[in-house]
């Protein structure tokens, strides 16, 4: 669905491109009292259900988008491996945020083309 497109490989060279942000923990600490990898979880679901919520889709298409969310977050695994355990600063809590939003975005533009 958008995992193989030009999209999302783009999506994934600019993850990539902001390591530094999760390599170290810049600007202010985290008050945070969860994890990256809970945050990447909580709103990537999130906004899954908002995909689900905005669209009238047949089940087979639910299926394929909750499979696709699979393999984003595994991907998001893989490239923030050794920092998904760490509290997120507000800097990270807001790229993430950014991140699915363009996530997000890469659904709703299949889904309505």
């Amino acid at each position: 669905m958008i995992v193989d497109t030009d999209g999302y490989i783009e999506l994934v060279q600019y993850l990539t491109g902001q390591l530094p942000l999760f390599a170290q923990n810049t600007g202010t600490t985290s008050t945070a009292d969860y994890t990256l990898r809970e945050l990447l979880e909580e709103k990537l679901g999130e906004s899954m259900i908002t995909v689900f919520e905005q669209n009238q889709l047949e089940q087979e298409t639910r299926l394929d988008i909750v499979r696709e969310a699979d393999a984003i977050m595994y991907d998001l695994e893989e490239v923030l491996s050794s920092v998904l355990n760490n509290h997120p600063t507000t800097e990270q809590e807001e790229f993430v945020v950014e991140f699915v939003g363009l996530v997000k975005n890469l659904f709703d533009q299949k889904l309505n083309s």
